[in-house]
């Protein structure tokens, strides 16, 4: 039996005109056998069922921006969700449901003739529920927390093709699983969030030149100072740059305030005071604008690695330091703290509540490197993290979930894998024995 028998969804073979589109992602290009293109949640149950049947692997795709190549499909069947992508708000509760294809992009350009915003990633074309599925950080983290925090409910389809809903109140253990436990338990289909009244946004960067060592230092210390205490609508990311061919090195703040810009005044005159400004562009802006839009696919130009650090002081700051003065990776620190800590650390999958930062390092790579390569000089900076998020893991190896879960939630997250998933048919992720 064909897939077009048993499904309404449309199905793509390697040779056919959109197959290419569908497995390329970030990573590089995908040649599974199969590829299924769903249009409903019975379409992705079908698919599950046709996979198990043909004993094909499954990988799941949306936004395709994973950098450990979770999404990128080897063999088997690859199922795209991105024509599973309707947004339909409620504004009576502002509550908004989203198909399990959509991107943030689209999402926040729906919500914004209203008004309202959802926190989520950095980037336009980040699929929803694979940004959600690992916790969810973006530029209002502070203020309104992880995407998880928003999400009421999800429709889910198993691994045996069965359709649940999740909630608190529905299978609460495998709702628990899905805010920040990964792809390991169903396919989500349909993702139900609480939206915020948010429309305009101050958002911009400030660019510090580099000009000794030291001022990275000099600088870094002055971010954490300011950052600190700062009010919980402010985001900030301080990223270090090192020279590049004919560029300098250099320093780059992108800040985001939840409210006007005469509230925001005074930190950003503490950020234009922190080094030696060479220009900035900050305004007042909506908030669907200042989602990143990507360069086409696929993209192998770095490698990445993440550590979520439970403090930020002079260790901290010098370890990021010693890592951006070999020359080799550009440094990202981001603020966190503020309504993450307001969710209790077990209430979710989310491991990483009592983070102070998450920093970021990029390797830009040779012609011939995988993207899916463990970048150097990390290891001053993973001695001191209290884990990673997996959202930016730049690996999957056998280290990735003891880094990214402490004992007692992967423990957890191990039980509910046996139970929603026995035959480990959703085995392309982040991975817990069962």
């Amino acid at each position: 039996m064909a897939f077009q028998d048993s499904c309404i969804g449309s199905a793509l073979h390697p040779g056919d005109g959109d197959y290419e589109d569908s497995v390329t992602t970030v990573t590089g290009v995908g040649s599974p056998r199969l590829v299924v293109r769903p249009r409903s949640t019975q379409d992705v149950a079908s698919a599950i069922r046709y996979a198990q049947e043909q004993h094909l692997a499954i990988t799941v795709r949306s936004g395709g921006h994973s950098l450990a190549g979770l999404s990128q499909a080897r063999d088997g069947m690859l199922i795209d969700m991105r024509q599973l992508d309707s947004v339909e708000t409620n504004d009576a509760t502002r509550h908004v449901l989203i198909g399990g294809g959509a991107t943030w992009g689209h999402v926040a350009s729906v919500l914004e003739p209203a008004g309202l915003a959802l926190t989520a990633g950095d980037t336009a074309d980040v699929g929803v529920a694979g940004l959600t599925l690992g916790g969810g950080i973006g530029w209002m983290v502070r203020k309104y927390g992880l995407a998880i925090d928003s999400l009421v409910a999800a429709e889910a389809v198993t691994y045996e093709g069965t359709v649940l809903r999740l909630s608190e109140d529905e299978n609460p253990d495998l709702f628990w699983a899905v805010r920040g436990g990964g792809g390991n338990f169903a396919i989500l289909t349909h993702l139900e969030f609480e939206a915020h009244p948010v429309s305009n946004v101050v958002f911009g960067t400030i660019m510090y030149a580099l000009d000794r060592l030291e001022d990275a230092r000099s600088l870094v210390r002055a971010w954490n100072e300011s950052q600190a205490d700062a009010d919980r609508r402010l985001t900030s990311v301080l990223a270090l740059m090192p020279a590049m061919q004919e560029s300098p090195a250099m320093a780059m703040l992108q800040l985001c305030f939840v409210g006007t810009e005469n509230e925001a005044k005074s930190s950003i005159d503490a950020f234009k005071a922190m080094g030696a400004v060479m220009n900035s562009d900050i305004g007042y802006r909506p908030y669907a604008s200042i989602l990143v839009t990507d360069d086409p696919f696929p993209a192998p130009r770095a490698a990445q690695q993440n550590s979520l650090l439970p403090a930020f002081g002079e260790r901290e700051q010098s370890a990021v330091c010693d890592a951006f003065e070999t020359g080799q990776l550009m440094m990202a620190i981001r603020a966190l703290g503020g309504a993450v800590r307001d969710i209790d650390a077990q209430a979710t999958a989310f491991a990483g509540r009592e983070a102070a930062v998450m920093v970021v390092g990029t390797q830009l790579l040779s012609g011939t490197d995988s993207a899916q390569r463990q970048i150097a000089h990390w290891q001053g900076i993973q001695r001191l993290e209290m884990g990673a998020y997996v959202n930016w893991i730049g690996l999957a190896d056998d280290t990735a979930s003891k880094r990214c879960y402490p004992d007692r939630t992967r423990a957890r997250l191990a039980a509910i894998k046996s139970e929603a998933d026995p035959e480990n048919v959703f085995s392309d992720a982040v991975g817990f024995a069962v």
